[in-house]
Parts: C-alpha cells; structure tokens; sequence
C-alpha cells in the first residue's frame, strides 16, 4: 500500500512501540482498578463530581438506542468482561474525539460519529480509549507531570539559591511529559489493534486517520495553509502524527488482510436517528471547506441520501455569494427527489430561489415547506414573508 512505502520507515524509527507486534489476542484482564493511596482517591472523587454534572447537562445525547448502540460496539472490541466498568455517554460537540476517565466513564462526541463510517472504525477509535483506561494512562500521565513539575520547582529553587542556571535541564523535564503522552499513545494504538483483532471486527485504522488528515488538509487549503505532511512529531506535540498511526494501520491491514466485519449497514441506521443534529453542529462550525468534505466523504462511502444533500445545501447556502446560492439551489432540488429529505429542504430551496431573483419558484418552495411542517418553529416568519 502507497502509506506503507512512504512513511513505513518513518514510523519504525519514530514509533518504537509499535514495531513489535504481539499475536491478536486480549490480553488477560485483572478487573478494574480500584484507587490507591490518597491522590488517587481525590481524583476518583472529582472525576465522580464531574460525572454527575455531565448526567445533567444539556449537551448530552439521550438517546437510548444510540447510547446502547456504541456500548455495543465497545463489548464486542473488548469483550463483555471489560465492558462491564465502562458507563458511556455521548456529547454534542463537533470535535473527532472521544476519552476514557481513570473510573470508567467513556465520553463519546458527535463529531466523532458523524465523521466514522462502520461499526469497525468506531471499534478502532473505542478500543483506543478503552486501552488508555486499561493501562492506566491517565493515572500515570498524572504522577508523571506531578512529579516532573515538583522537580523543576526544586531545581528552580536550588538554582537561584546557588546561582546556577537550570533552565535547560528544565526544558528536559518538560519536554520528556509530551514524549510520555505520546508513548501512551502509541501503546494505546497498539493494544486497541489487538483488542479489534480479537473482535468480530475487521481493522480498519487507517482509513478514519486518512480522512482526518484530508479534513486538515481541506480546512488548510480554505486558509491559504500548506498541506500538513509531517512525518514525525514535534517536541510539544501529545500524540504520534496522523501520517504515523495511517502507515501503523495500513501495514497492520495488509498483513491481516480483510478478516472480519465493517457492519457498514447497521452504523448508518444507528447514527440517521440523530444525523440532523450531527450535520448540524457541522454546518454552524464556520470551516465551510473541512464540513464540505466531511459530508462529501460521508455521501461517497455510505451513499447519498435526502438528509445529507439537504445538509450539503444548507452549508452552501450560509456561504452566501451566488455561485454557493445557485450550488445550494441545485443540491436542494437533488433532495426533493431522495427518500429522507427533511421538510426544512423546501425551506432552503425557497430562500435560496429568492435571493437568486426568482421570486416566483421561491414563493412556491416556502408554501410547500409550510404544507410539510406546518407547526414549524418558523412557520409565523415564513408566512408574514409571503404575505408581502
């Protein structure tokens, strides 16, 4: 593969860890971890506070059938022994992300979903997350930067006292916490590639990095940035680069070759429940290049549908000028004639119609926009404006 020639040599020199592969299979589990000593125990209890709160906070997705959907997938990567400590919540936020606490909370965001295509990438992103919480990551990151920082107060002060500079060894301390996240990082890569092996899933890593590098790229371009390339990390930088993880998954890939499931099918049915509200935040995230894409890669894997060529529009729309306008007018006609197309459609179309100059078909869209959701929180507005 192209991403193994290219970087494969870059990745062995940089990413150690992951250069010897053990055989895919779970490692054995010794249960969860139960705080130990004083700090560990504060640590449990603010992150219980914080758990609490995020149960009451508006901004979480309440879904039973999605939150149980993504549990699932989790108990089928690492096995219903380990899933059992694990309490999911899914969060409204436009970032690809998701973490895992040191008591067993998982917090996946909606940026994430939106931007995966089969149950096997969600296993790869979730496997990951369930490695850090395995190995304690958190825990260790913790007491590493508690007791590096300690350190370099000690130096600071035994430096001005005796009047010696300490800065570069300083610098060292702080520096060797970023090389310490990005081990964790990679040890995490490693295990989650193990747990998916294990898994009925097939793996599928270095197609979620790629396009989360094509998302960089297409928001770098809008900017007038050059594309990102970097083969290895920066000094400051916490986690491996995306062209490392794309060369670890992609020659991981071609020795296993295509074992197991992608469940293409059931991740699209899972995630259209809540898809308004994904594209959504995608399309109010003002990075007009990075949304395109990601809705375009979205339609191209899983196919187009009324939802995603109406939300397609909407984003043209927004932009404004009338190139976008007349792009947008034609996406949303596109959707008149697709299964799922949301009312909110013939809304787009009709304002965009009119900002063209034809009043006429803008007038006609809106009145069937409010023949196909007439208690429509804008219906008042929408109807005051025809009326004139």
């Amino acid at each position: 593969m192209r991403w193994v020639a290219l970087f494969g040599a870059a990745l062995l020199s940089v990413a150690p860890v992951w250069a010897a592969q053990p055989a895919f299979t779970r490692p054995p589990y010794a249960g969860a971890y139960q705080p130990q000593g004083t700090d560990e125990r504060g640590l449990w209890m603010e992150i219980g506070e914080a758990e609490r709160v995020l149960r009451e906070t508006p901004g979480l997705v309440r879904d039973p059938r999605l939150i149980e959907f993504v549990r699932g997938v989790l108990c089928r990567t690492v096995g219903r022994e380990r899933c059992a400590s694990v309490r999911t919540y899914i969060v409204r936020d436009n970032t690809f992300n998701a973490s895992m606490s040191p008591n067993g909370m998982m917090i996946v965001h909606t940026g994430l979903l939106v931007r995966l295509h089969s149950e096997a990438e969600l296993a790869a992103i979730l496997g990951h997350e369930f490695a850090h919480f395995e190995q304690r990551h958190t825990l260790r990151r913790m007491l590493n930067m508690r007791n590096g920082t300690d350190i370099m107060v000690w130096m600071g002060l035994a430096g001005a006292v005796t009047n010696v500079g300490t800065a570069r060894a300083q610098n060292s301390i702080a520096l060797s916490f970023f090389s310490f996240s990005r081990a964790n990082e990679s040890e995490a890569d490693l295990l989650s590639t193990q747990f998916v092996r294990a898994s009925p899933y097939r793996i599928r890593g270095a197609a979620v990095w790629t396009r989360v590098l094509d998302e960089e790229n297409a928001d770098r371009r809008e900017r007038g940035l050059r594309k990102q390339r970097k083969l290895a990390p920066n000094l400051t930088d916490t986690h491996p680069t995306d062209l490392q993880r794309i060369a670890f998954h992609a020659k991981l890939e071609q020795e296993v070759g295509a074992v197991g499931e992608d469940a293409i099918e059931t991740y699209r049915a899972a995630t259209a429940a809540i898809m308004p509200t994904l594209l959504d935040s995608l399309i109010k995230g003002n990075q007009f290049a990075a949304a395109n894409y990601v809705i375009a890669a979205r339609g191209e894997e899983l196919g187009w549908d009324g939802l995603l060529t109406f939300a397609r529009g909407e984003l043209y729309r927004l932009r404004g000028g009338p190139r976008n306008l007349a792009t947008a007018r034609d996406l949303y006609l596109n959707a008149t004639r697709m299964r799922g197309t949301p009312p909110e459609n013939w809304r787009g179309l009709g304002l965009s119609e009119m900002r063209l100059g034809d009043t006429a078909a803008g007038r006609a869209a809106l009145t069937e926009y409010l023949r196909r959701s007439p208690g429509a929180r804008d219906a008042a507005s929408i109807r005051l404006a025809l009326e004139n």
